[in-house]
């Protein structure tokens, strides 16, 4: 795989990638050690409250911290909009989400065949001023009345009220002939006795698909420490048993209810002490419910470190562009927190189970959905050796993410723009350095022909850098080169021109000596003859090698005619090649049509004359030598085969260079490489080639294919 310079430099180029690699790093041992300081501060927090809460008995005495029971304790929401006695859920709300449900296990009384169908409900109860407000949304199979005609309270539906306070305990009933208003009703402890109408206790009864709806409203002073609801169903009217009883408190006849509960204020202020900004403090009691809050987690948005935040209107656009890329490596969260109120509510953490059992803790957990992360620290409170309650520290984690978040958004635009203009740049510096190297290997591809002939193309720069230095080197070589060229073409035709002469001279004197010598020895006369036939033969390599140099010159000066190719290759078949070759069987290959060519017939015959010589001197011996005439469209190919001896591919085009010769001649006399020479040179002359392939039908040979146009 061939892999360009440009390819190179853009690879390098991802480099560049390391920019916001090390940046991540970067930000993540930043983020850690943020939340780890996080973590020590919220630690230290829980534990300054810790501190000032611990072995006030007091206090948890006065806030009824001790002796809780889960089953049986009450706890009131402080309700943050006026109720109105509508049997309607509406004005309940944000608080009604954590109301209970009672059901199976909140009975008192054995009913084996109960379901919650047949009795069942939710409930919340709340202090708004000095009252007391109860919601109790009941499912009932059957809603059953008090009948007008009798005085008895207990025969029909009803709730039922205990409360506790420091002069004993007393019990009321709530029923209704009807949907409407309805009144509480003092239950006397002489059951002779008709109970008595407690207007302080009063609401409104709704019936609803599934059973009915009752609101209450109670004053404070009816209030005492203590308090219960339990709720009774009653299908039969005229028998009037409770077929279900299910209470706020598991109660029995010589049990007391539970704690009437709320947030403690005291607390509360001691808290507001110690508040830390943007974190919430809590205090839990042994049921895991709140019972004192401050703070809250919502953090103002001057605080937050705005995402994205744009210096110009370059790094907007920058930011627009890049926020699909942002939201792959940012940590999405929201700043819009619902802040519950200071509430009684329950929270089961497994860090507020560690607290309980004496241990300090961190824990992380989610909210809104996973958008918003919490740190909470836990912390236990102790009254002497009892751990009272727990100090419940939280704060999100949105400003270290909103920091994190920016740096991440700054490394990736940083990293985008460096990776634009660092890789634009290199790819612009790699596409400039490979055009130059592209440019002079075109050059110097084309500063040497095919028949090796150098016109030194190599335009050299001015520039001072390597590729400069490659191309004036370049330069200089293919002059050297031309010189040694030329040098050799003028040397052949200098020794031609200086040996002539001393050759003429040795053949006359071979020929002197030969007429003056009367009676020759017969040994004698074979060394004359010998001297004569060499003398012969550099004669004719010196014509050879004068015509070599001549061809050139001698070519344009030569008229061309149209003439029959075809008819003038037989007649040459026959007049001239078998003749003088009469050992060799040729093979003529004819179209059998008439051929017209624009040429010079004598310099194509010359031509033809060298690629037979070529084909005889190197055939096999009783082989045939082939002679093929093709016809194409524009043009007309003659193949000249002799089997024998292959050339290597990498001979194939130096073969018609001037002076090459590669392989060994069958003949007795030398080759000096210039037959195919004045071949190729001729063909080229009248606007054709040649060219030289080994034979691929199965025979061992060459096959030279000279082409003509038209």
């Amino acid at each position: 795989m061939r892999i360009t310079l440009r390819v190179k430099l853009a690879l390098i180029s991802l480099l560049l990638l390391f920019i916001p690699l090390l940046g991540m790093r970067l930000n993540s041992s930043l983020k850690d050690s943020l939340i780890a300081s996080q973590e020590d501060a919220l630690n230290l927090t829980a534990l300054a409250v810790s501190a000032a809460l611990n072995n006030r008995a007091d206090l948890f005495s006065r806030e009824r911290f001790h002796s809780l029971q889960q089953d049986r304790d009450l706890y009131l929401f402080q309700l943050s909009t006026p109720i109105q006695l509508n049997g309607k859920i509406d004005d309940w709300l944000p608080e009604f989400n954590e109301a209970g449900t009672f059901g199976n296990e909140h009975l008192l009384t054995e009913s084996p065949e109960h379901t919650p169908e047949n009795l069942s409900f939710r409930h919340l109860a709340g202090m708004r001023g000095q009252y007391l407000y109860a919601l109790f949304d009941i499912q009932d199979d059957k809603v059953t009345y008090r009948d007008k005609e009798t005085l008895r309270l207990d025969r029909s539906d009803h709730l039922q009220i205990t409360i506790e306070d420091d002069n004993g305990q007393r019990k009321y009933i709530v029923s209704g002939y009807d949907a409407g208003w309805v009144l509480g009703f003092l239950i006397p402890d002489n059951p002779s006795l008709f109970p008595k109408i407690e207007k302080r206790i009063h609401g409104r009864w709704e019936q609803t698909d599934k059973g009915y709806m009752l609101e209450l409203r109670m004053h404070s002073e009816v209030l005492g420490s203590k308090l219960a609801f339990a709720v009774a169903d009653v299908d039969d009217p005229e028998t009037g048993q409770i077929s279900a009883l299910i209470g706020t408190a598991k109660l029995q006849e010589d049990e007391e209810p539970g704690w009437l509960l709320t947030t403690s204020t005291a607390i509360e202020e001691i808290l507001e002490l110690l508040d830390r900004p943007h974190a919430r403090i809590r205090v839990v009691d042994q049921n895991q419910r709140i019972r004192a809050e401050v703070g809250g987690l919502r953090e103002s948005g001057d605080q937050l470190p705005a995402s994205g935040q744009a210096i110009d209107e370059v790094t907007t656009f920058v930011h627009g562009i890049l926020q699909p890329l942002y939201r792959l490596f940012t940590s999405p969260f929201t700043t819009d927190i619902e802040e519950s109120l200071s509430q009684p509510t329950e929270i089961n953490l497994k860090g507020i189970k560690m607290g309980f059992a004496g241990e300090s803790s961190i824990e992380r957990y989610p909210m809104q959905d996973g958008l918003v992360d919490v740190m909470a620290a836990f912390t236990p409170v102790f009254d002497k050796d009892e751990v009272i309650a727990v100090v419940l520290v939280e704060q999100t984690t949105n400003s270290i993410l909103s920091l994190s978040n920016q740096l991440i958004e700054e490394i990736i635009s940083f990293s985008v723009v460096a990776f634009l203009v660092g890789g634009g740049a290199l790819f612009i510096f790699a596409y400039v350095v490979s055009a130059r190297i592209r440019k002079l290997r075109n050059q110097a591809g084309a500063s040497i022909t095919e028949d090796g002939q150098v016109i030194n193309a190599v335009n050299v720069s001015d520039s001072k850098d390597e590729i400069g230095d490659l191309g004036r080197t370049l330069k200089s070589m293919l002059i050297q080169l031309q010189e040694q060229i030329d040098y050799r073409e003028k040397m052949a035709d200098n020794l031609e021109h200086e040996m002539r002469t001393p050759l003429a001279g040795v053949a006359a004197s071979l020929k002197n000596i030969e007429e003056e010598l009367d009676d020759q020895p017969p040994q004698l006369l074979e060394y004359l003859d010998g001297a004569k036939h060499n003398t012969q033969r550099l004669h004719e390599l010196l014509t050879s090698i004068r015509e070599a140099t001549t061809l050139k010159d001698s070519l344009t000066h030569e008229s061309m005619e149209i003439f029959n190719f075809d008819e003038a290759l037989t007649r040459w078949l026959d007049a001239v090649w078998r003749k003088a070759f009469p050992d060799v069987d040729f093979i003529f290959n004819s179209t059998g049509q008439a051929i017209n060519i624009k040429g010079d017939p004598v310099r194509l015959h010359q031509a033809l004359d060298k690629l037979v010589e070529n084909a005889v001197s190197y055939h096999t011996l009783g082989t045939q030598i082939e002679l093929n005439l093709i016809k194409h469209e524009t043009s007309i190919s003659l193949q000249v085969i002799n089997q024998g001896e292959t050339i290597d591919r990498a001979m194939q085009q130096q073969i018609f260079n001037y002076m090459f010769s590669s392989r060994v001649s069958k003949e007795s006399h030398p080759h000096l490489g210039l037959g195919l020479y004045i071949t190729k040179t001729i063909f080229k002359h009248h606007g054709g080639n040649i060219a030289v392939d080994n034979l691929e039908d199965g025979r061992e040979g060459v096959v030279f294919t000279a082409r003509l146009p038209l």
